[in-house]
């Protein structure tokens, strides 16, 4: 049996009930819900720090289009869902 931790979408009640989460198009909902569980096992995708994942990491992480995650990104950015650290991004909000 898996533990609380490991169970992939237990974020997705509390980001789906987000205010933010209407207006995003549906690349930057899912990468916003993909990077919530990624960020269970990735420290740099929620822990403040000096570094953040790239956009190309971001696309590996969740087996994902690059082009759409780049295209999809400045969407999370204006939202405030993710914010730049140095040359990637983490979620400012978890």
């Amino acid at each position: 049996m898996m533990s609380r931790r490991e169970r992939p979408g237990k974020h997705a009640r509390a980001v789906m009930s987000d205010r933010r989460w209407q207006p995003l198009s549906l690349a930057a909902r899912a990468i916003w819900l993909g990077l919530t569980d990624v960020g269970d096992v990735v420290p740099s995708i929620r822990a403040p720090g000096r570094t953040g994942a790239t956009s190309d990491d971001i696309a590996r992480y969740l087996a994902a289009d690059a082009g759409a995650v780049r295209d999809a990104l400045p969407s999370l950015v204006q939202c405030g869902v993710l914010e730049p650290v140095g040359s990637g991004y983490r979620l400012a909000s978890y």
